[in-house]
C-alpha cells in the first residue's frame, strides 16, 4: 500500500498520507465487519504511526520472514489495553 502511494505520489504530483498498524489477533465476523480485542489493538498501534509509516505488533511479526526490515522493538501502552504491547516499525522503502 505504502509503496503504491509513493509512486502514485511521484507520478501524480499527490497521494494521501497513510498510516499503517499490524497486528494478529483473533477477531468476530459479522457480516463485512469485524470487531474484538485485536481490532482495537491494531487501530490503536496505527493511530501511534505517522503518515507514510507501517506500526506492527510485534507479536504479529513472530517467525515471518519476509525480506523486510524493521526498527528495534518499543514497548507501549494502549488506550483501553491492560498489556503493554511491543512495536517495531517495518521499513517499506
Amino acid at each position: 500500500i505504502q509503496r503504491t502511494l509513493a509512486d502514485h505520489r511521484a507520478a501524480a504530483g499527490f497521494a494521501p498520507q497513510v498510516r499503517i498498524g499490524l497486528h494478529i489477533a483473533e477477531a468476530t465476523r459479522r457480516g463485512r465487519d469485524y470487531s474484538g480485542k485485536g481490532i482495537h489493538e491494531a487501530a490503536r498501534i496505527a493511530a501511534l504511526g505517522n503518515g507514510g509509516e507501517i506500526l506492527a505488533s510485534q507479536l504479529s511479526l513472530d517467525g515471518v520472514s519476509g525480506g523486510f526490515t524493521t526498527s528495534q522493538p518499543r514497548t507501549v501502552s494502549l488506550k483501553g489495553i491492560s498489556e503493554p504491547v511491543e512495536i517495531v516499525a517495518v521499513d517499506w522503502r
